[in-house]
């Protein structure tokens, strides 16, 4: 049997390695640790030379820009039951219900003069499903609908996600957002 012979073409996609001397080993030693020192001398660099950007929370709480979008809040003693906000909300989280008021029912009007003809029953949203993308406050023609700065309102379970804005405790918000 002969022996494969291999083409001057193949052989230029091997690796030719030279045997290892002293002085090669002592360059390779060298090579690891200037990489080494390299590597954790930026490491250093920023474990102790950059200020934290972390804050000891709940003591202290950041200050939210006005226009920051959280938890959203609906006026309804300004809501005229327009159905805007929830035929614009991509992901249909705003439950409204209303009723026409009667002929002999007194005129209200809200803070702007707009008359409200209808009685709100229902205003609840979910804002487990809720996206925060704001369509629904653009569109509000009373502006009751607004997104507050106010980020605290985790739970534990998603059914106390839905917040009824008929509520006597979620009226009493009003006080300290309505400005």
């Amino acid at each position: 049997m002969s022996t494969p012979t291999i083409s001057q073409e193949s052989k230029a996609h091997y690796i030719v390695q030279e045997p290892l001397t002293l002085t090669g080993w002592f360059r390779n030693v060298f090579g690891a640790i200037k990489s080494v020192t390299t590597g954790m001398g930026i490491t250093f660099k920023y474990i102790y030379g950059v200020k934290p950007v972390s804050i000891e929370y709940p003591e202290v709480r950041e200050v939210l820009p006005e226009n920051s979008r959280s938890r959203l809040f609906n006026d309804v003693e300004n809501c005229i039951s327009c159905l805007q906000c929830a035929n614009a909300c991509p992901v249909d989280c705003i439950y409204i219900t209303a009723v026409k008021r009667g002929a002999d029912a007194p005129k209200i009007k809200t803070k702007d003069g707009t008359p409200i003809r209808l009685d709100l029953v229902q205003y609840t949203i979910d804002t487990a499903l809720c996206c925060y993308c704001g369509l629904c406050t653009t569109v509000c023609p009373t502006e009751c609908l607004t997104h507050t700065t106010d980020y605290e309102f985790a739970s534990y379970t998603i059914g106390d996600m839905k917040y009824d804005y008929l509520a006597p405790d979620i009226r009493a918000w009003r006080h300290r957002i309505v400005k």
